[in-house]
């Protein structure tokens, strides 16, 4: 993938992994905003307020929750370091609301322009992924249909 602009960019993607966090909690309060750790990289400090932005559960177990996107929302702010001396990867503000049904990997898998998305091809990329504005406009239509989205696209 090519360096990510504000051109290129149609949302950010924050990757969550069921075996460091308690995502059936997550998915079944509704709400998954606050803030989220990203690599300290020219992607990070890309983020800014008012940018779409996605999560992602990372499960290749078969389990539910199913791997796919299962939140969408908006970057509150930038990503900021905490200055803490334990943790040096800067965190960034969201709201996310999460979705009762997700948009699987296996869905994207099987939809052309979809296929190729950064988190399928390089699941173990830290964050902040990348959706790009080709991508975001197919999945955003996808999205538009979840019961939740009013309003959040």
């Amino acid at each position: 993938m090519e360096k990510v602009t504000a051109r290129t960019l149609g949302a950010w993607v924050i990757t969550v992994n069921p075996r460091r966090t308690d995502v059936a909690s997550l998915l079944a309060d509704g709400h998954a905003g606050g803030d989220w750790c990203v690599a300290a990289n020219y992607r990070s400090r890309l983020m800014a307020a008012g940018q779409p932005i996605l999560l992602w559960v990372s499960n290749r177990s078969g389990v539910h929750p199913a791997r796919g996107f299962w939140g969408v929302g908006t970057v509150l702010g930038p990503a900021v370091d905490m200055h803490d001396p334990d943790d040096p990867r800067l965190h960034v503000p969201t709201e996310i609301t999460t979705l009762g049904e997700p948009v699987t990997a296996a869905e994207c898998a099987g939809t052309a322009g979809l296929d190729r998305l950064e988190v399928l091809r390089s699941p173990q990329q830290s964050n902040p992924s990348v959706v790009t504005a080709a991508e975001w406009s197919l999945l955003r239509a996808r999205l538009e249909r979840a019961p939740e989205a009013p309003g959040l696209l």
